[in-house]
């Protein structure tokens, strides 16, 4: 009895000692799969610092580059107003000099640029100075320095300082102008800062959150722009970001960057930008922490996510590895697919389970679906937007592109007034000129013959050699369509006068243009194959306005008495020439000329 008991109790440790062979299989499973995830756990942090790191340099590159381009910008807008000053003081052939001032002198009293130009001689005597009336004289130099002479370049701006009055900050800026190439005169105005200022204000509240975050320096590091006022002028040499630039680099190179820094002790990151042409750079920073903040989060979620990892890879040693980890492929697959623009369906029928990885495998697949859709849809909306910007209005083109189908073949019957211009005695201005010169010439005058024409809601059909064809009433019609025309072709007169005055100094020839004008129905749509189509307008209304066109003297308008019906009181500008028999129609026409 003794013996029995003895073995019994020997044998009883040993079977407590076993696990059972579920709880062995979870340890096997931990001891398997627990060090894969905790390592890729760790690879996805450091992959995901990297890459919010990367974000975060190239979100402050960017800022810094829409901030650079807000100057360009504005002093592009400012250059374009003393160039405009300029020309009407120097350009010949704009009458005598009292007429000049008054000229420049209203042009002043509108620009929302400059309140004055002081006028030096090309030595950088002062001349005098033009005006607002409502703004005192102007503190200048009665001479230029000759470094200032010598530095202005032929076309562009010379920035000379950043000042600072009681109520906002200007740029004082010194203008060469010229004429046929020559040094006439330099202009110096002071350049109101107060739109750059709220640009770089608002861009840092919204995209950096704090107003100190963005700030502009010239070459000694001064500050030159910055939300608050009050900081402009004063030096951040030696600090901030410039701590962390090695050497002293110039700011008229181009040359970015985007480094870890601290200011005042504060650990930073920012980024840097220089505007070569005006020898000044871009700051944008904020503090690490703030660019960072995610980053703490994203390593918690991480952590959570690789323990979700932990109790779904145990439980599907349970219930089986093999039917869990095959929707799990799927489902990785088709997410990979998104990500590379193949959408997909779901693989090996995860859209028909019941359970979550169904649900998610359905959820991704409409997520395909829609991806996909969106994606064609903007791929149209872009090809339809890019084949009819070159010929349609904005407001046009936004109408197609709502309205695909009118790109397809076919057309339908619609009122039009249909417009034909012509550049008289073009064969004879071809031979006498290079074909450069005439191909120049043409492209500047299509380009403001377009600009007009879309201004006063029109279309252009077509180019026909020196010829125009342009429409009113298609593919959207408007009550005043024959009277938009009628202003857009004397409108088109009026330009080309003035045009001419520049063609006559540029390359000695002007030009006239012969116009008709035409209301009736025509057939409007796309004419052409599936491939290679043309949206255009058919019918004798278009034959007509041909015929009157070519009926036109240099510099007349004809219009038919369709169009004149339709213009209502406008039809006063109009003027009776009679009936006329135009070419290949067997009835007469009564004509109208518009007044010049």
């Amino acid at each position: 009895m003794q013996t029995s008991s003895s073995g019994a109790t020997s044998a009883s440790p040993t079977a407590r000692a076993r696990l059972p062979l579920a709880a062995r299989l979870l340890l096997l499973m931990l001891a398997v799969s627990m060090p894969p995830l905790v390592g890729l756990g760790l690879v996805m942090m450091d992959v995901n610092a990297d890459a919010l790191r990367l974000a975060a340099r190239e979100l402050h590159l960017a800022i810094a580059g829409d901030v650079r381009r807000a100057i360009r910008a504005e002093l592009a807008r400012d250059q374009q107003e003393l160039e405009g000053v300029g020309y009407l003081l120097l350009a010949p052939g704009l009458g005598s000099d009292d007429q000049r001032l008054a000229l420049a002198a209203s042009r002043i009293s509108t620009s929302t640029a400059i309140d004055f130009v002081t006028l030096y001689s090309p030595d950088g005597k002062r001349l005098g100075t033009l005006k607002a009336k409502e703004i005192p004289t102007p503190e200048v130099p009665s001479e230029l320095p000759a470094s200032v002479l010598k530095a202005a370049p032929s076309r562009g701006l010379l920035p000379l300082e950043v000042q600072r009055g009681t109520e906002e900050a200007w740029l004082s800026v010194v203008y060469r102008a010229e004429v046929n190439g020559e040094t006439r005169a330099f202009l110096l105005t002071h350049l109101r800062l107060a739109p750059l200022l709220e640009q770089v204000t608002r861009l840092a509240e919204e995209h950096v959150g704090s107003r100190e975050g963005i700030y502009v320096v010239d070459e000694s590091r001064r500050v030159v722009l910055h939300a608050d006022p009050a900081r402009i002028g004063s030096s951040r040499e030696g600090l901030g970001i410039f701590t962390a630039l090695a050497g002293d680099a110039s700011f008229h190179a181009v040359f970015g960057a985007s480094p870890e820094f601290r200011d005042k002790g504060a650990p930073m990151v920012g980024a840097l930008e220089t505007v070569p042409e005006l020898g000044w750079a871009v700051v944008v920073q904020r503090p690490r922490s703030l660019a960072y903040a995610s980053l703490g989060w994203m390593r918690l979620w991480v952590g959570v996510a690789l323990g979700v990892c932990a109790v779904v890879a145990l439980g599907g040693a349970l219930l089986g590895a093999r039917q869990l980890a095959r929707p799990i492929r799927a489902l990785v697959r088709a997410t990979r697919d998104i990500a590379a623009r193949t959408f997909t369906k779901v693989e090996d029928g995860v859209e028909a389970r019941g359970d979550e990885l169904g649900h998610l495998g359905r959820s991704l697949g409409e997520m395909a679906r829609s991806l996909q859709a969106s994606e064609k849809e903007l791929v149209e909306q872009t090809r339809v937007r890019t084949a009819l910007s070159r010929y349609l209005s904005a407001d046009v083109v936004e109408l197609i592109a709502r309205e695909p189908d009118r790109l397809r073949l076919g057309g339908e019957r619609r009122e039009v007034t249909v417009l034909f211009s012509d550049v008289c005695g073009f064969t004879r201005l071809s031979e006498s000129l290079p074909p450069e010169t005439v191909v120049a010439l043409l492209n500047e005058l299509f380009t403001f013959a377009t600009e007009i024409i879309h201004r006063r809601g029109g279309i252009i059909d077509k180019f026909i050699g020196d010829s125009v064809m342009a429409v009113w009433g298609t593919p959207e019609s408007h009550p005043d369509d024959a009277r938009q025309a009628v202003e857009a072709a004397m409108e088109l007169r009026r330009w080309v006068e003035t045009g001419n005055r520049r063609w006559r100094q540029k390359w000695g020839v002007e030009i006239q243009l012969a116009m008709g004008l035409h209301t009736g129905t025509v057939v409007a749509g796309n004419l052409g194959s599936e491939r290679r189509m043309e949206y255009t307008v058919i019918g004798d209304t278009v034959n007509v306005a041909a015929r009157l066109e070519s009926m036109a003297q240099p510099g007349q308008i004809l219009v038919s008495a369709a169009t004149r019906e339709r213009l209502g009181p406008e039809a006063e500008v109009l003027r009776h020439l009679g009936e006329r028999m135009l070419h290949g129609r067997s009835a007469t026409t009564s004509v109208f000329e518009v007044a010049a």
